[in-house]
């Protein structure tokens, strides 16, 4: 019997979206080559890694739960102790293990630092990390902050779909192409994991997208129906998901409202248009001549205080950077310098960028006091104000004061011309005063930077010309 066309029908977006997801996973999607072959090493190291230790391992992260991208072969080894060892002793075995563990494989490895010491490694072109954690159950409060990673993996392992894992690669992609992905401290976006819980919530990376469309700060999503959650603890967080294994921790407390707004926008145009532009970062390029001169022609002023960058890690050096970047802030206003924006820029040299509304102000400062009828208030202000010029209006006392400093870069420059514990008295972090002290704040230098290192120029670009709607659309209409 001939199918009706009624049965035939297949609406024109529901086409598009399909053949956009398919072209995207071509590239995303791991190679049945690849993947035997990522799993012939992670058989390999755990292996190892069990003759080396004596502990149990896991692979948690996108490779222990199968969602990783094509290429991506960042493998997080988790060593797990019993609660009973004492800290240190973790932290002692763990690079112990950790470095034997390497050399077994060939590798070359190194120690860094996050809330404690773990080994890094690179073992036949696999970057690979080896992080001691101590073994919890669920609803067992932690004793360091990885601990909850291995009860992540059992938790979307017991509830992923085989059809899910590509709806949670075409998110994960997604979020890289719009520039919100990465949940560390440069970032502050969407994780792998938050991709995958969203995919568990919703079923599907389209209907991800649909409901994502239509959100509002803060939005809360609660996989588990933990109940009972005082939501006022995540106060001023845009996205809050509750996290399944720890009713008390928001699995998105990390993203900020920029990546917050740029996801729902995102998805909201990507709904209006599917298109594949919106999955792949677009490339890197400078300012270009006519942008250069927009910013120039604003009527502001831009000032900048660059640094040799530390040896730290980034999810060390961005919240120190930015918390330099506010005392700075805070500064100029309190001296009536007003801000109109700021931001951090770290990918070659630390760079703290600061654009100003008002740079320079008159050598004489109005300081207005106590009603005359005030006496003890009175005789307070006239003593402390007695060299200057002081006079009652309204019937206040009004005193005019010289300013010490009568332009940004002069208050800047005598704020950081201090030895390293005095800025650190000041508010400067302790990993960055002593890159810190005696520095210049840039004027007219800071454009010829913008010229002559191009990642900046193209944060310059991203930050100025590529807003959260803006660039959206633009890949809307980019495919």
């Amino acid at each position: 019997m001939p199918m009706n066309r009624k049965e035939l029908y297949i609406p024109k977006r529901q086409i598009t979206f399909m053949d956009v997801k398919t072209e995207v996973l071509k590239k995303i999607k791991p190679s049945h080559e690849e993947s035997e072959k990522v799993k012939r090493f992670v058989q390999q190291l755990l292996s190892v890694s069990k003759t080396v230790s004596g502990l149990d391992g896991v692979i948690v992260g996108s490779i222990g739960k199968f969602t990783w991208l094509a290429g991506d072969h960042d493998i997080d080894l988790f060593l797990m102790f019993d609660g009973s060892v004492p800290r240190e002793e973790l932290e002692r075995l763990g690079l112990e293990y950790g470095k034997r563990i390497v050399q077994e494989l060939g590798g070359k490895s190194s120690v860094k630092y996050a809330e404690h010491p773990y080994t890094s490694a690179t073992i036949r072109g696999y970057d690979v990390d080896i992080v001691p954690c101590y073994r919890i159950k669920y609803g067992e409060k932690i004793k360091s902050a990885v601990d909850r990673s291995p009860l992540h993996l059992r938790h979307v392992l017991d509830y992923i779909k085989p059809a899910m894992i590509d709806e949670v690669r075409l998110l994960k992609q997604f979020c890289k192409g719009i520039g919100a992905y990465g949940s560390d401290a440069k970032n502050q976006g969407f994780s792998g994991y938050i991709c995958e819980l969203l995919v568990l919530q919703y079923g599907s990376f389209d209907a991800v997208i649909s409901a994502a469309g239509v959100w509002k700060p803060p939005h809360i999503i609660n996989t588990e129906r933990h109940l009972g959650v005082p939501l006022h603890q995540f106060k001023d967080q845009p996205l809050v998901i509750i996290d399944p294994v720890d009713a008390g921790r928001n699995v998105a407390a990390v993203v900020n409202g920029e990546n917050f707004m740029k996801f729902v926008t995102a998805a909201k145009n990507y709904s209006d248009r599917p298109s594949a532009g919106f999955f792949f970062p677009r490339p890197k390029k400078p300012l270009s001549a006519l942008q250069f001169k927009s910013l120039q022609n604003r009527g502001t002023k831009f000032i900048a205080v660059r640094f040799s960058k530390p040896d730290i890690i980034d999810d060390i050096l961005y919240p120190q950077l930015r918390r330099t970047m506010s005392r700075l802030v805070q500064l100029l206003e309190h001296h009536e310098f007003h801000v109109l924006r700021a931001c951090e820029f770290a990918e070659n040299q630390p760079t703290i960028i600061i654009e100003l509304e008002v740079w320079s102000l008159p050598s004489v400062k109005k300081m207005t006091g106590p009603p005359i009828f005030s006496e003890k208030h009175t005789e307070e202000f006239l003593a402390k104000y007695s060299k200057g010029s002081v006079y009652v209006h309204d019937n206040r006392w009004v005193a005019e004061v010289q300013r010490k400093h009568k332009t940004a870069v002069s208050l800047v420059n005598d704020f950081l011309n201090a030895p390293p514990p005095v800025l650190a008295e000041r508010g400067v972090p302790k990993y960055l005063a002593p890159l810190l002290t005696k520095k210049k704040a840039m004027e007219k230098e800071f454009w010829k930077l913008v010229k002559k290192d191009k990642p900046l120029s193209d944060y310059m670009r991203q930050k100025y010309f590529s807003g959260v709607v803006s660039e959206s659309k633009a890949k809307a209409g980019k495919n």
